[in-house]
């Protein structure tokens, strides 16, 4: 799963909200932006102008959001190397090669670029992604819980989720050309704008949108196993630190809870990235859809086929989680200053 998304969290998550991988990039964000909208236009708050508000109004929100993207980039950029791993093990169908093969397959590309093909398209999808989520939770939440300081996990879980299917499916071909970028042979294509060019005239517009399904039924059980684990260890730690728990701790919680959720939805994003990957040049379909995906991956390769590319996965968790909070806050000072 892409990275990815995407990629909602409550007050407690200020500390984690540029942590890959994961929901968690909200609250702080929220509050702020919050703020600075009390200010606002009551005409400039619909779903989709809200963006803007978090880019132009209130400088501390602006600071906040800017601090993310610039860790959220940092951080997908210096674990892009596992990132293209992934995608190359996810579509090796039929055949099972070693994470030292794997390796050795962009070394022979012959340029250290070969280590970062497809990270430009996911730090571009970034700050707009990140912005979507931030307000659609605003709004979500503004519908589904009458008290916003008092949230149910329930009502967590569908924010995050309609949250992050809104962000999801506005950047989606984002991800699609990522996934072409990591997967495609080299010289395939130049580039994002190349791969979006091509993909059109060589495919047609619905190829950007190819494995959007798996991609919207992975993010309730994602959202809910990641929010819900998180909350009870969240919980248990403000009732340990007396409602102050050590922010390492918290972003550990985090850790284990998106790894936990990843378990599980992961062979929806192997089915996602197959679909995205198939077509590449017009070539026919291997796979009809979601359903296909499945039966012949589980016929060819068994259960493990759904799970390839887990492990450098998992791999990536802790070096983005770490890169991420000591670039979002050193950002954030520093825009402070």
């Amino acid at each position: 799963m892409s990275s990815s998304p995407q990629q909602v969290r409550r007050e407690a998550q200020t500390q984690a909200v540029a942590c890959e991988g994961t929901m968690r990039l909200t609250e702080d964000f929220s509050r702020q932006a919050g703020l600075a909208r009390s200010a606002q236009p009551s005409a400039l708050a619909g779903l989709f102008g809200m963006p803007l508000l978090y880019l132009r109004a209130g400088t501390l929100s602006a600071k906040l959001l800017l601090s993310g993207g610039v860790a959220g980039a940092v951080s997908r950029t210096a674990t892009a190397p596992i990132d293209r791993l992934k995608f190359i093990l996810q579509v090796q169908d039929g055949q099972l090669i070693t994470i030292r093969q794997g390796f050795r397959l962009m070394a022979a590309e012959g340029s250290y670029k070969a280590y970062f093909r497809g990270n430009g398209a996911n730090v571009v999808k970034n700050v707009p992604e990140t912005a979507l989520k931030l307000t659609c939770n605003d709004r979500v939440k503004a519908m589904i819980a009458q008290d916003g300081h008092s949230i149910t996990i329930g009502q967590s879980v569908a924010i995050g989720g309609i949250s992050g299917a809104i962000a999801q499916g506005t950047i989606y071909p984002m991800e699609v050309i990522q996934t072409r970028l990591a997967v495609s042979p080299a010289g395939t294509y130049r580039g994002i704008a190349n791969a979006f060019s091509k993909i059109v005239r060589q495919e047609g517009y619905k190829a950007l949108f190819r494995g959007i399904t798996p991609c919207m039924v992975g993010i309730i059980p994602y959202a809910g196993l990641d929010i819900a684990a998180f909350e009870v260890m969240r919980e248990k730690l403000h009732e340990q630190y007396d409602h102050r728990p050590p922010p390492q701790y918290l972003l550990l919680a985090g850790m284990l809870s998106s790894t936990g959720a990843q378990l599980v939805a992961y062979p929806l994003g192997l089915i996602r990235t197959r679909l995205q990957a198939q077509g590449m040049g017009g070539v026919p379909l291997k796979y009809d859809g979601m359903f296909d995906v499945i039966r012949k991956t589980l016929e060819l390769e068994g259960i493990r086929g759904m799970y390839k590319g887990l492990t450098p996965n998992l791999m990536k968790i802790a070096p983005a989680a770490g890169i991420s909070w000591f670039v979002f806050e050193e950002s954030k000072r520093i825009l402070q200053a």
